[in-house]
């Protein structure tokens, strides 16, 4: 029985993104209901999702909301594949590495991108333009030069490969050295390419 997951998104590049990538990492067919400006705040999508964020997901029955507690729940489900690591050590390391990247980076990197294009309030990109940049810089720098953040590839990579692709298209990284190179290995991912979760990203 194959596996299937509806997701409801605006576009490639919004939140929905992760939880593409994850689906497929995992093996899920995808419904995916894109939504047109608007329709978030409409009676019926909040009957899905109250709070009118993209993405909510459904899986037969269960609803979910938030990306990336979408991406978990769904690697939970299927320890095998490993996308959360099993050793005790590890898991300390990863599961901050993946508070660092969702709340420390992603937030305000997508804040600004939202900034750049009108769809945020501009001054968002103006109160940022400071003291992003260093933050996703140093986590750039700390980048390895071959492989994934840990012993193989996980959520962790899912969520860094989504923000630091933000953070190139909005012009606040270059993409080249240990960060060109990771993003080109995450680029190369079947699952990756299958989600276009790069696929309006210009180098």
């Amino acid at each position: 029985m194959s596996r299937r997951i509806q997701i409801h998104s605006f576009a490639d590049v919004d939140r929905s993104g992760k939880v593409r990538w994850t689906a497929r990492e995992l093996g899920y067919e995808i419904d995916e209901q894109r939504l047109s400006p608007g329709a978030h705040l409409q009676p019926e999508y909040l009957a899905l999702n109250p709070y009118g964020q993209v993405p909510t997901a459904r899986i037969g029955d269960q609803k979910l909301i938030e990306s990336s507690a979408i991406c978990i729940v769904l690697a939970e489900r299927h320890p095998e594949k490993q996308l959360i690591p099993s050793a005790p050590s590890a898991r300390e390391s990863f599961w901050q590495t993946v508070n660092l990247v969702t709340t420390t980076l992603e937030t305000p990197t997508v804040n600004y991108f939202l900034s750049q294009r009108g769809i945020m309030d501009e001054r968002w990109k103006d109160l940022l333009a400071e003291s992003l940049p260093p933050r996703l810089r140093a986590f750039a720098e700390r980048l390895p030069e071959e492989g994934y953040l840990y012993e193989r590839f996980t959520l962790a990579d899912v969520f860094a490969g989504y923000v630091l692709r933000i953070g190139v298209q909005s012009g606040l990284l270059a993409y080249e050295a240990s960060l060109g190179a990771y993003l080109d290995r995450l680029r190369a991912r079947p699952a990756a390419v299958e989600a276009r979760i790069f696929d309006s990203l210009d180098i």
